[in-house]
């Protein structure tokens, strides 16, 4: 059974879950990258796509304005 979040979290390059905290995202799940572990910072230079609905909520607050352009 997949784990819900209350929160946006995104899946990265390198495996795992993070969620934004302040300018930082903070692994949830572990990647799959050896040294990594959660509660550990993302790699600046991965990038991230949103897993969850409230990150593709998110996102598209940020995509689009009030009338969907």
């Amino acid at each position: 059974m997949e784990k819900e979040y209350g929160y946006p979290v995104w899946g990265t390059q390198g495996g795992g879950l993070v969620r934004q905290m302040g300018k930082n995202y903070i692994f949830v799940e572990k990647p799959d990258c050896p040294g990594l572990d959660v509660g550990d910072f993302m790699p600046e230079e991965w990038g991230i796509i949103p897993a969850n609905s409230s990150a593709r909520k998110e996102i598209g607050d940020y995509c689009f304005d009030e009338e969907g352009s």
